[in-house]
């Protein structure tokens, strides 16, 4: 018998015109084929060459497939399921309904280890789907507010589907030409009201949620610039060996030895010396400081 087109190309569309497996389609120079998984026997069967029983692979997962380097079991694509007669909770009548399906893949190496579902594009695409989406819906934003927040924190959980070849969100957004640090810090910010509970109301920009934010007590603590003189230096030149950024002064201050100094800065200075007690800029002026912390005891 001759397979039917009708078939193929039904299969190939359902399955997005992409791998179940591997997720390869002809953009990345893949050859799509379909592949009977049930066999259709020597001479076919016109009984097996149907759209469930087909699904598609590339020609390389096919031939691992042939040569059994891979196993395909429990093949069922995503569909709806139709009931005919249904109780509503409401009424009590019996009523036809529905519900989805998301369909099931197996797939067995040589050895019949089972591949993780997280590394099949069957269950890969759905994410993959919704972040191209998401970056659809990112290049049209006007307003940086909390939908546009959600969806990149969003994002960020599907975004090794949506883009393999991105090493990161940011990386992801980046090559997107999209604003990655205004994003990322909306993203950030739409953790916070998770986190603090604080409600986001709908259509507030990100600017009017973070003072919200701050009125409620749950801001961000503002980070300084410290730099510590070892002990037993500070008075003969020494020059602070670490630079640090933190909101958390005293967690800083548990970490300095007997005799150190930490000095709080408003801003980063390279070069400083100490001299008498004092942070001496590069050029011999004296920088000042926001106040200095002997550890004394």
């Amino acid at each position: 018998m001759s397979r039917s087109q009708v078939v193929r190309d039904e299969a190939l569309r359902l399955d997005g015109e992409r791998c179940a497996i591997c997720g390869a389609d002809k953009r990345t120079g893949a050859v799509l084929e379909v592949h009977h998984v049930e066999a259709l026997g020597i001479g076919g069967s016109d009984a097996l060459d149907t759209v469930e029983n087909a699904i598609t692979l590339c020609g390389l997962c096919h031939v691992k497939v042939g040569n059994g380097a891979l196993f395909i079991e429990n093949w069922e694509r995503a569909h709806t399921v139709y009931l005919t007669q249904v109780e509503h909770p409401v009424r009590g009548m019996l009523e036809p309904a529905s519900y989805p399906h998301c369909g099931t893949l197996e797939v067995f190496d040589a050895e019949r280890r089972k591949i993780p579902n997280e590394q099949l594009w069957f269950y890969r695409r759905k994410e993959a789907e919704e972040g191209e989406q998401i970056l659809s819906e990112l290049s049209r934003f006007t307003l940086l507010d909390k939908t546009i927040a959600e969806r990149v924190h969003r994002l960020g959980q599907v975004v090794k589907s949506a883009d393999p070849d991105a090493r990161s969100l940011r990386e992801c957004l980046a090559s997107r030409g999209l604003l990655a640090s205004q994003l990322l810090s909306a993203s950030s910010l739409y953790a916070k009201s998770l986190e603090t509970h604080v409600v986001w109301p709908d259509g507030m920009s990100v600017s009017d949620y973070r003072g919200l934010l701050n009125d409620s007590g749950h801001g961000s603590a503002r980070e300084y610039f410290y730099v510590v003189i070892p002990a037993r230096s500070w008075l003969t030149g020494a020059r602070p060996e670490i630079y640090y950024r933190t909101a958390h002064e005293q967690a800083l201050r548990d970490t300095m030895e007997m005799g150190s100094r930490m000095y709080k800065l408003g801003k980063v200075v390279w070069g400083l010396r100490a001299d008498g007690g004092k942070l001496i800029r590069p050029d011999g002026s004296e920088e000042t400081v926001i106040h200095f912390v002997p550890k004394e005891a």
